[in-house]
């Protein structure tokens, strides 16, 4: 009987001890709630991202079309040659 007790006491004693270190380990469960929410805001931060690099390209894109007209609008031009000692068609004096 006693050997009864003092197991029964024992086991009081390292059985706590050994169950929530096995408790620790596991993760409570997720709801299904839960696990739609973080499905629909991973999402979106995908969704924000892609418009970020989406957003950046258009800039880029832009700043390269303004650089080109800038080109084209300030590109130095050539003008036509004048002869020394000849006068153009149709003017009065040279």
């Amino acid at each position: 009987m006693r050997f009864m007790v003092a197991l029964a006491i024992g086991s009081s004693l390292i059985l706590p001890l050994a169950v929530p270190a096995d408790a620790q380990t596991r993760l409570p469960r997720v709801s299904p709630s839960e696990r739609s929410s973080k499905e629909t805001n991973r999402r979106i931060r995908q969704d924000q991202q892609l418009l970020n690099l989406e957003e950046r390209i258009q800039m880029e894109n832009n700043q390269i079309r303004q650089d080109i007209q800038r080109e084209r609008l300030f590109a130095p031009r050539t003008l036509p040659a004048i002869r020394r000692g000849a006068c153009p068609r149709g003017s009065i004096s040279c």
